[in-house]
């Protein structure tokens, strides 16, 4: 079986210049878990040291995990221009 970081690797991605996901930075300075970051299989979410998530939208597998999982609902998502092609699983 190949590791997932690999298999991440495989993947295709047309990175768009700008975001497709939008957080809200100052309700995510009330959430004590930051659960977007733990569910996320990409990186595409990163807890800083001042409370604030920063955002690697270039990551993203599209999958919507973070969407479900922030209990704020402080992610906005749309789908990339570009988009991911998946090789691999």
């Amino acid at each position: 079986m190949i590791p997932l970081l690999k298999r991440l690797g495989l993947n295709k991605y047309n990175v768009d210049k700008t975001s497709h996901i939008e957080v809200n930075t100052d309700i995510c300075l009330t959430c004590r878990d930051k659960p977007c970051t733990l569910s996320c299989p990409a990186g595409t979410y990163e807890a800083l040291p001042n409370g604030r998530i920063e955002v690697h939208y270039e990551r993203c597998l599209e999958c919507g995990g973070a969407l479900v999982i922030c209990p704020y609902n402080a992610i906005k998502f749309r789908f990339p221009e570009g988009g991911v092609s998946f090789r691999y699983g």
